[in-house]
């Protein structure tokens, strides 16, 4: 006995009109439904970026007057004098060398006995040559449009996203940093 198989067009013959509509649209439908795109944020100035919520440590921070508050909030705690001894200077932590190759000697001689909007002059140029990686975790925001979003492993969302999790880009990636081995570890 021959075996049985199926016959699509016998289906068509024999089922009402409104079966064979809906099998049609089955047989022709998506296998998964998709999200319409996030919105694609608008590239350019510096003042594109993310907006409140999405800085590292979960830190809220204002973007109304441009980055560098929130950066120099994440660098150095908002300190634009900042110097800690650690080889890094004024709000945005440039290094001295930093400093001298983009003109802000011009200013002062190091970048915490700059003002902040000389700071800022110095970092737009710095920006423009090197973009947001001149500021490996507190630039990284930036670097996407706001659609990254990066912390310790130990944040969760609520900590990641900040008081306002509703603030997040639609399709931000979470990156978790890689946890460091401990001692213990051998």
């Amino acid at each position: 006995m021959p075996k049985p198989f199926f016959r699509p067009a016998a289906l068509f013959l024999s089922a009402p009109p409104a079966a064979a509509l809906l099998f049609l649209a089955l047989l022709c439908a998506p296998t998964a439904a998709l999200a319409a795109p996030p919105p694609v944020p608008s590239a350019g100035a510096p003042a594109d970026g993310p907006p409140r919520g999405l800085w590292p440590g979960g830190r809220a921070c204002d973007t109304s007057e441009g980055p560098w508050d929130c950066v120099a909030a994440c660098e150095s705690g908002g300190d634009w004098q900042a110097n800690t001894g650690n080889g890094f200077y004024g709000g945005l932590q440039f290094r001295q060398s930093t400093w001298e190759a983009y003109g802000g000697t011009d200013y002062a001689a190091r970048a915490d006995l700059a003002t902040r909007k000389e700071q800022i002059l110095v970092a737009e140029k710095v920006l423009e040559a090197q973009g947001w990686g001149a500021w490996p975790h507190c630039g990284a925001p930036y670097r996407d449009g706001g659609r990254t979003h990066q912390g310790p492993e130990s944040d969760g969302l609520v900590r990641m996203a900040g008081p306002g999790p509703e603030w997040m880009i639609p399709g931000t990636a979470l990156v978790m940093d890689s946890p460091r081995p401990s001692r213990d570890s051998g």
